[in-house]
């Protein structure tokens, strides 16, 4: 029984992989070192958010050249605090909201 648990074991350790980081080597000269990845394997964002009270802003570049896609404010859709500074706290951006890991979004205002 010893053996066919260690050998569960071995396969599950096996089976895990390293938490790999999609961002690109070489960061675009345009995006500030404030600026937070955001995305995977087929791309993303780097996003640079400020909070001010319950004032979001930011300013969201592209991941290949750093051109600005978006800047200025968010509408937040939640009430939950989260970390703007946080890398964790972001999952994906869709050209018009910036969503976050707590299920909420940011949404880019209308101009």
């Amino acid at each position: 029984m010893k053996q066919i648990i260690t050998c569960i074991v071995i396969l599950f350790l096996f089976a895990c992989q390293p938490v790999t980081s999609y961002e690109p080597e070489l960061r675009p000269e345009p995006v500030p070192v404030s600026a937070l990845w955001v995305g995977g394997a087929d791309g993303g964002v780097y996003v640079d958010i400020s909070r001010d009270d319950n004032n979001y802003s930011g300013t969201v570049y592209t991941d290949s050249t750093g051109d600005v896609w978006y800047s200025g404010s968010f509408i937040y859709s939640g009430t939950a605090e989260f970390d703007v500074n946080a890398a964790g706290s972001y999952t994906g951006w869709d050209g018009e909201m910036l969503y976050l890991a707590n299920g909420e979004y940011l949404k880019a205002e209308q101009r």
